[in-house]
């Protein structure tokens, strides 16, 4: 299948040596030491949403600087919505690269939700975003919605059987990061 995915920065072999180390203290702890570690690459779908912005000066603002005060601002800012969990986070497009490539449908994982879920939550994350930024009186509409692939190696430890319950940890192939501000 054809799809859009970032592109791979972190190899099969990479990932596996950092699988098989346990992953910190605990990992060995809970695992063991001679456990079967199988990889495999999942691609993810997510949704990158493309907002318009429009912004007008609140009412403190416009008494104060009375010249500007019909000053509006247009422009974009887009999120990245992970179609699994319906996580949104902001995206910055400088130094990503989106590559086509041609995998199998069974390493896919398709979105869970739908694009009007994923653009509600995407919208409160950026009203979010931009009254602490801007303030005043934001309105958001919906320019684009685009579907990219998010490419995963995950490392499944110990016998894979159906029923049985077993421990995994992904790691993201394309060495990007979600980062969170407390």
């Amino acid at each position: 299948m054809k799809i859009r995915a970032f592109a791979e920065k972190l190899s099969l072999e990479e990932a596996q040596k950092k699988a098989s180390r346990g992953n910190g203290f605990f990992g060995r702890l809970f695992l063991g030491k001679d456990v079967a570690v199988h990889m495999k690459t999942i691609y993810i779908e997510n949704k990158i949403i493309t907002y318009r912005v429009s912004s007008a000066p609140n009412w403190i603002s416009r008494i104060v600087r009375r010249s500007e005060s019909g000053r509006h601002s247009d422009f974009l800012i887009q999120m990245i919505a992970n179609g699994s969990t319906c996580g949104v986070s902001y995206y910055d497009p400088q130094g990503v690269e989106i590559t086509d490539m041609d995998v199998d449908e069974e390493q896919i994982q398709l979105s869970d939700f739908s694009d009007s879920a994923l653009a509600v939550r995407g919208n409160a994350l950026a009203r979010r975003i931009l009254k602490r930024r801007i303030g005043g009186h934001i309105t958001l509409e919906v320019e684009s919605i685009e579907s990219v692939f998010r490419p995963y190696h995950v490392a499944f430890y110990g016998e894979l059987r159906e029923g049985a319950k077993v421990r995994y940890i992904p790691f993201p192939a394309d060495g990007c990061t979600v980062k969170r501000t407390f």
